[in-house]
């Protein structure tokens, strides 16, 4: 495993936001948290690979939307990289550097496919669990994007679900993995599983770790190695991974969260 970041540029004052004090993102500031999200990263034991800023790519520092890497469930069987092509145009300048330091990493044989025009996928509307992958169908990612990846997941042994996302960016944002059978996420995230039928968090199979609406937030959880990434300011969040036996790290991340962005965004995970 292999954990891609890139720190914010210059340009992120102008990310991509709904939020309403997006305009007051503070460039320093969010470098500083960044670079204590990475010293939390390392802490824990985790690879990290530190790609350049772009500094004239306000999104550039979300490596998670670049693209999705998936490593094979059935045997005999490389891995696949599925490239993204965000739904905003200017943010698909983000994804070659990203591809390229992945595949500087991953075997010769690894598979690249990518979504073409006029499909879209962001990384952030891919939530892998187990060998289940939902994918969401947002403003962001459109059905032939997702029905790109879909077909490489299958391909590999994954069992992928569509998902419908409403009244948020993407579907990471309201959900997300912290086991291969355990979720936490809002009403809303788990609705959406919920709209693509009984198998995609089936009770009894899949442990669904509930949050209050107000704790949107705490539902953007990077789980790896036992451990927990949240941001601060999400008790609930924070209890619920401690009671599961995860090492818990809050961290200040409320530039990011300005951006519309939380945890998983800013990385790229690598099998």
């Amino acid at each position: 495993m292999l954990v891609i970041l890139r720190p914010p540029g210059a340009a992120f004052r102008d990310a991509i936001s709904t939020h309403p004090d997006r305009h007051h993102i503070d460039v320093s500031r969010a470098l500083a948290q960044h670079a204590a999200f990475c010293a939390a990263l390392k802490d824990a034991g985790l690879p990290l690979m530190r790609l350049p800023e772009e500094p004239n790519l306000p999104d550039a520092t979300f490596v998670s939307d670049s693209l999705v890497a998936l490593a094979p469930i059935l045997p005999d069987r490389p891995p696949v990289v599925v490239v993204a092509r965000p739904a905003v145009p200017s943010r698909r300048l983000e994804v070659d550097s990203v591809l390229r330091a992945a595949l500087s990493c991953l075997p010769a044989e690894t598979q690249v496919v990518r979504v073409e025009h006029p499909g879209t996928l962001e990384g952030g509307d891919a939530v892998v669990y187990g060998d289940r992958i939902a994918i969401g169908l947002s403003g962001r990612t459109n059905v032939l994007g997702a029905r790109v990846l879909a077909d490489a997941a299958r391909s590999l042994g994954y069992r992928p679900f569509l998902c419908p996302v409403a009244d948020r960016l993407h579907l990471a944002t309201a959900v997300t993995a912290v086991q291969p059978d355990t979720l936490i996420g809002t009403a809303a995230g788990f609705a959406s599983l919920e709209a693509a039928g009984p198998d995609a968090a089936p009770t009894g199979e899949i442990c669904r770790l509930l949050l209050p609406d107000d704790e949107l937030l705490g539902a953007n959880v990077l789980a790896l190695g036992g451990h927990a990434f949240l941001g601060s300011g999400n008790p609930t969040a924070a209890r619920l991974m401690h009671e599961i036996g995860m090492a818990v790290h809050e961290l200040e991340l409320d530039e990011f969260a300005l951006a519309d962005g939380g945890p998983t965004c800013l990385v790229n995970i690598l099998p």
